[in-house]
């Protein structure tokens, strides 16, 4: 009978929209899930019998419901807010860097000259030129230890550039992997619901690392290459990223990419946590080292310089107070052998003489070179260090609360559309629940007409 056949036609169809809906309903708590929904389709009729109602309903597909240009942007929100969220974190630990007493050149160049001022009643006192030298001493210990601070920085930098690299590698190999499986899946007419969601939460992850551009292909396959253009994967094939350290710095790091026997040279901007440390590195860390340097050196300079013009209290010429490694001057800044006495704070040799300490204390003044920084005192150099990081520090803030934003905003549009919805899914049960059971009624009169006929023979 016609009519068996339709209620079982509606009673399979709605319970496939039921065992869509538990999936669902089991899946509410499940991350990067996206809803499926069982779409329905009537069955013709017997096309030349006009009194023919058709043969019931069909599931057609199950259907995956997303936004792919919502998903996009979620992605694309999610490397902007992992590359604000990395820099506003090191700008933020170099800020507290250069707060700290201990690291203030400052502080250091302050009492340094505080103690030349003090020789300045009675430039033949011992203890008077001790103390000169202990501040000497004390100023190169600042320059060490902040320099060790940023090398540190530096270093921790590089440590986090290749993890993240590891990291996305593996999340590429992973990506080509899942595209193969959904070509796979999709050629023999299978659902690769679970495979989409999970390449989805694959590529979001890997958004975080770095900022990427993807295409959707015919075989349900995704493509995914850098902004700047370079492959990553097409189809189950899939590329390797690579940080090769410098010749000038092995902590820093020209970025490529190897794909199918090529290299790419990556030289615009990452994007994403690798973009954050790049740019940190390249903009911030490896300047302030390199004036730190600068600044050392010049302190050491001048000091050297102008004491080699004088006499010490046992009448021989002036010899250097500070020493260092040309190559790193801040990490190696230290007070030579010099006792109190041969500290040649006299051009003529006369004790009570001190026109040499006198230009000692000039030298508060006097510009050097550093790095970006350009000719400058070494405290204003220092002082625009401090002011310069405070800036950038409160704009990357900034930034970060705006992108991060967004990126709520972004998950929140696509989880909209895509999510899954207790009360919606509710409902959906109570509709094919009661649609099921009316399919079983519909069967029954049937069964109950077939017996009245029957039971008339």
């Amino acid at each position: 009978m016609n009519l068996v056949n339709i209620g079982l036609s509606g009673l399979n169809a709605n319970r496939v929209a039921l065992d869509v809906t538990a999936q669902n309903v089991s899946n509410v708590n499940t991350p990067g899930y996206t809803r499926q929904q069982a779409m329905m389709a009537t069955v013709g009729g017997v096309k030349d019998n006009n009194l023919d109602p058709g043969a019931g309903v069909e599931v057609t597909n199950i259907r995956r419901v997303t936004d792919q240009f919502l998903v996009k942007q979620m992605w694309s929100t999610n490397s902007n807010a992992s590359y604000a969220s990395h820099y506003t974190t090191n700008m933020s630990q170099m800020e507290n860097t250069l707060g700290a007493d201990g690291f203030s050149i400052s502080s250091g160049l302050d009492s340094l000259y505080a103690a030349l001022h003090d020789a300045t009643s009675k430039p033949e006192s011992i203890p008077l030129r001790q103390q000169i030298r202990n501040e000497a001493e004390a100023i190169s210990r600042r320059f060490n230890t902040l320099n060790q601070a940023l090398y540190s920085q530096h270093k921790d930098m590089h440590d986090q550039r290749n993890a993240a690299v590891a990291n996305a590698n593996t999340l590429l190999v992973n990506i080509a992997d899942i595209n193969k499986q959904i070509a796979e899946s999709s050629g023999t007419g299978g659902n690769p619901a679970q495979l989409l969601d999970k390449r989805d939460e694959l590529i979001n992850q890997l958004s975080e690392l770095i900022e990427i551009k993807t295409s959707d292909q015919h075989d349900g396959t995704t493509q995914v290459t850098l902004v700047s253009g370079q492959p990553l994967v097409i189809g189950g094939e899939y590329g390797t990223i690579r940080a090769v350290p410098r010749d000038d710095d092995s902590y820093l790091a020209q970025m490529e990419v190897d794909f199918d026997k090529q290299t790419f040279a990556v030289t615009s901007a990452l994007g994403g946590s690798l973009g954050a440390i790049n740019d940190y590195q390249n903009e911030v860390l490896k300047p302030y080292m390199v004036a730190l340097d600068d600044m050392a050196a010049g302190l050491a300079d001048m000091f050297n310089g102008e004491l080699a013009k004088g006499i010490d209290l046992n009448g021989q010429p002036g010899q250097a107070l500070f020493r260092y490694d040309p190559e790193h001057p801040a990490s190696s800044l230290d007070i030579t052998t010099i006792t109190p006495e041969q500290l040649a704070l006299s051009g003529d040799g006369n004790p009570g003489n001190s026109d040499v300490l006198a230009n000692l204390i000039r030298l508060s003044n006097r510009p050097v070179s550093v790095g970006r920084f350009g000719n400058v005192s070494i405290n204003d150099a220092f002082t625009a260090i401090v002011g310069e990081t405070a800036i950038k520090g409160r704009q990357a803030e900034s930034d970060y609360q705006a992108k991060t934003a967004m990126s709520e905003q972004a998950v929140a549009a696509r989880d909209n559309i895509a999510a899954v919805n207790s009360d919606e899914e509710a409902s959906n049960l109570m509709t094919f629940s009661n649609a099921h059971n009316a399919n079983m009624k519909v069967i029954s009169t049937a069964n109950n007409l077939f017996d009245t006929v029957l039971q008339l023979f």
